[in-house]
């Protein structure tokens, strides 16, 4: 469809945001687009540095995590050994837990690269977010269960104690270090802290609108959590049966709240690099208008849309 200016593009958008088909076709075509651009981190220069290889890693995650929630909105027929549901059910719990995936990989990319922050407190939070990972996979193993693992593990595990140490031993130098209380601290040295800030909080001073974004967190933290309310909220509507009441609204509250996203990583990876940048421009127009909108709608900023030629 052409359109003659930005107002016909935005009002066109908004009608059609409640059209299923719609959001699932822009959200495949943004994935081509936003893969084109992952694959472009390990080809341009100057190369990335020792830790800007975790941006492709985490924007990865979001990208495969939005293709599977495509994948599960076709929807499943159950089986028994000797007959075939007649009635498509969507699997809501694994959607609405893939996208409090999504939500968290972009808080984490925000928290360590997408930020105005100096260059020596980016790497302190680097660091205290990466010996976290590794004191975390060394607490999964307890003292009896590293007699049983294979010797390659264990050797990976031991190698992985001295990075612990020399990590540790940066992050001590920082400035930034003395700034933690007590309980961080003691944290850190116990199990590692990923984050110096919940994930509530970081939501609150993410781009992101934190009121579009914080109930629909809040509810997808249930389901990854096996709460009571999501099995409440299951019981109480009919939102396995395709084309339900329930089931239409739920997948477009989730389709809008993972689109909108991935449209913020889109921008944010393109605005990080010159050779992202470049790779951005040689998208279809349609594609970067798209993009471009529901990154405005997803950070409040509408009012800055232009479009693309």
């Amino acid at each position: 469809m052409e359109y003659d200016n930005s107002n016909t593009f935005v009002l066109d958008q908004f009608k059609k945001i409640d059209n299923i088909d719609y959001l699932i076709n822009n959200m495949k075509s943004t994935s081509r687009a936003f893969l084109q651009i992952i694959n472009s981190l390990y080809k341009g220069e100057p190369k990335l540095k020792d830790r800007e290889v975790f941006i492709e890693s985490l924007n990865m995650r979001i990208l495969i995590a939005m293709n599977s929630i495509i994948k599960l909105t076709e929807g499943i027929y159950l089986e028994t050994n000797t007959q075939k549901s007649t009635i498509r059910i969507i699997d809501f719990p694994s959607i609405n837990i893939l996208a409090r995936s999504i939500i968290e990989s972009f808080l984490t990319l925000e928290y360590l690269f997408y930020n105005d922050l100096k260059e020596d407190e980016k790497e302190f939070r680097f660091l205290v977010w990466r010996v976290s990972g590794y004191k975390s996979r060394q607490n999964f193993f307890q003292e009896n269960d590293r007699k049983k693992i294979k010797k390659d593990i264990d050797k990976k595990l031991n190698s992985e104690l001295e990075e612990i140490e020399k990590l540790l031993l940066e992050i001590e130098k920082s400035p930034y270090y003395n700034k933690l209380n007590k309980q961080k601290l003691w944290k850190l040295d116990n199990y590692g802290i990923p984050r110096l800030n919940s994930w509530s909080t970081l939501l609150e001073l993410s781009m992101l609108q934190t009121q579009m974004f914080q109930q629909s967190y809040k509810l997808y933290s249930n389901y990854a959590h096996s709460e009571f309310i999501s099995l409440i909220q299951i019981n109480e509507s009919d939102v396995y049966n395709v084309d339900s009441i329930n089931n239409t609204l739920h997948l477009k509250n989730a389709l809008r709240f993972v689109f909108s996203i991935s449209c913020v990583a889109v921008v944010q990876l393109k605005e990080k690099f010159n050779y992202t940048k470049n790779v951005y421009g040689e998208l279809e127009a349609f594609q970067k208008n798209i993009i471009e909108f529901w990154n405005l709608f997803a950070i409040g900023k509408l009012d800055g849309f232009t479009m693309a030629n």
